[in-house]
C-alpha cells in the first residue's frame, strides 16, 4: 500500500482512491464542527484580504491558524519521513500515516469532550475547543497531503480538488479529437502516464473526495462523539497491512575468495533477496528500490539481483523493479535479474520486465546470470576506459 515511490498508474490510482476519501470525510467534519474548511488552504488564504479590509481581526487570526497548522502538518510529514529514512526503516511512510491516525483520534476526543449543544446532527464548538479541534484537523490534512505528494512524485494530492478539477479540464481537452497537430504539450506523457491515465487518475481523486464528504455528512447525522472512527480504523488497517507483510532484504553478495576474476569484475555488484520464512510460497514485498538505486555505488555498471528465494513479488514491488531496470539501462548501465522463469515471478513478467530488459539480462538462476553479467560489465568497463577525459 505505502510503496516507496508511486511511479505507475495503478500505484497512483490506488493512493488516490484509498486516501482522498479520508480528506473529504475530515473536511466535512471540520466544516460542520469547526465551521471552517480544514483542508482547502487556497480559499482560506483568499479571505485574508477581505478580513483585513473589514477589520475582522478575529476571523483573520482564525484563517492564519488554519494555514499555520496545515503547514506544520506538512513539515511534520517531512520530518517523520526523514527520521524513518535516517533510521533505515523499510516502510518510511508508515510513521506519518500513524501520526495522522493519532491526530484524528485526538480530534475525536476534543469533539466528544466538548459540551457545545448538538445542532441538526452536528456540533458547532467554540472557544479553546474550537482552536484545538481546527488545529488538529488542519495538521492531519497537511500531513496526509505532504506524505502522498512525496510518494506520488507530486502527481497525487488528496486534500483539495481545485487543482484536480483544473488539471482534469486540461486532460479532457487533450482527449478531444481536433484538426491540426494532435500532440500538444498537454497531450505528452507526464510522469509515465498517458493522457487517458492522467484523466482517470484525476477523476478518481475527485470521486473519492466526494464520496468521503458524503460519508462524513451521513456519519454526522448518526453520531458526533464517534464520528472520526471510520477514517481512524481505515488508517489503522493500512498500517496493519503494511506492518504485517514483511519486506524482504536485499543483501549484497561478496565475491568468494577463490572466485574467478573474469566472472567478478570490479564494476559488478551482486545482491540476493532474502525472504522471511513466513512468506515462502506467497508474494513478497521488495524493499525501497528507489533508495537502493540511488545508493548504488556509482562505479557499479552492472548489478545482479537474485530473486531465487521468492516465488513471486507483489505488484507494487514488481513495477518498482521494472522501473529501476529501465532507468539503469537507459542510463548506460545494466540490471540482471536471476531466479525468473516460466513458473516463478508471473507478476514480474506481467509488469513488463521483458519490455525494459534485454533477453540475456533475465536468467533462471544465479549461476547462469553471472557469466553474461560479467561479460557485459567488462564491455562497459572497456568502453568507459576508452572515453577521453574532459579537457583532452
Amino acid at each position: 500500500m505505502l510503496v516507496a515511490q508511486a511511479h505507475s498508474f495503478s500505484q497512483k490510482a490506488r493512493l488516490a482512491v484509498t486516501l482522498a476519501w479520508v480528506a473529504g470525510y475530515v473536511n466535512v467534519v471540520g466544516f460542520v464542527v469547526c465551521g471552517r474548511a480544514v483542508s482547502h488552504v487556497s480559499g482560506t488564504v483568499a479571505t485574508f484580504g477581505k478580513d483585513v479590509t473589514d477589520g475582522d481581526w478575529a476571523l483573520l487570526g482564525s484563517s492564519a491558524w488554519i494555514v499555520w497548522w496545515f503547514l506544520v502538518g506538512a513539515f511534520g510529514a517531512g520530518m517523520a519521513m526523514h527520521v524513518a529514512r535516517a533510521r533505515r526503516w523499510k516502510s518510511i511512510y508508515v510513521l506519518p500515516i500513524a501520526i495522522e491516525a493519532a491526530a484524528l483520534v485526538a480530534l475525536g476526543f476534543v469533539i466528544a469532550l466538548s459540551d457545545a449543544p448538538q445542532i441538526e446532527g452536528g456540533r458547532t464548538i467554540a472557544g479553546p475547543s474550537l482552536l484545538v479541534a481546527t488545529g488538529i484537523a488542519c495538521f492531519a490534512m497537511g500531513l496526509q497531503n505532504a506524505t502522498i505528494t512525496r510518494i506520488s512524485g507530486g502527481v497525487v494530492r488528496t486534500t483539495h480538488v481545485t487543482g484536480v478539477l483544473t488539471d482534469l479540464g486540461l486532460e479532457l481537452f487533450a482527449l478531444v479529437p481536433r484538426r491540426g497537430p494532435t500532440r500538444t504539450v498537454a497531450s505528452q506523457p507526464v510522469g509515465g502516464l498517458s493522457v487517458g491515465e492522467r484523466a482517470g487518475l484525476l477523476a478518481s481523486i475527485l470521486a473519492s473526495f466526494a464520496i468521503g464528504a458524503g460519508l462524513g455528512g451521513w456519519a454526522l447525522t448518526k453520531t458526533v462523539d464517534f464520528v472520526v472512527v471510520p477514517p481512524v480504523l481505515f488508517l489503522a488497517w493500512i498500517i496493519f497491512v503494511d506492518a504485517s507483510q514483511p519486506i524482504a532484504d536485499l543483501l549484497p553478495i561478496p565475491p568468494a575468495e577463490d572466485a574467478d576474476p573474469g566472472l567478478w569484475p570490479p564494476n559488478l555488484a551482486v545482491y540476493r533477496l532474502r525472504c522471511a520464512s513466513t512468506r515462502r510460497g506467497a508474494a513478497h514485498r521488495l524493499p525501497n528500490m528507489q533508495t537502493w538505486f540511488e545508493e548504488l555505488d556509482p562505479s557499479v555498471d552492472v548489478a545482479v539481483i537474485d530473486l531465487g528465494d521468492a516465488s513471486d513479488l507483489e505488484s507494487a514491488g514488481a513495477e518498482e523493479l521494472c522501473i529501476v531496470a529501465d532507468r539503469m539501462h537507459r542510463g548506460g548501465k545494466a540490471l540482471v535479474v536471476a531466479g525468473v522463469d516460466e513458473l516463478r515471478h508471473p507478476t514480474l513478467r506481467a509488469a513488463g520486465l521483458k519490455r525494459v530488459m534485454p533477453v540475456d539480462c533475465i536468467a533462471p538462476d544465479l549461476d547462469s546470470a553471472l557469466k553474461p553479467a560479467s561479460e557485459r560489465a567488462w564491455r562497459l568497463a572497456v568502453r568507459s576506459a576508452s572515453r577521453p577525459t574532459p579537457g583532452h
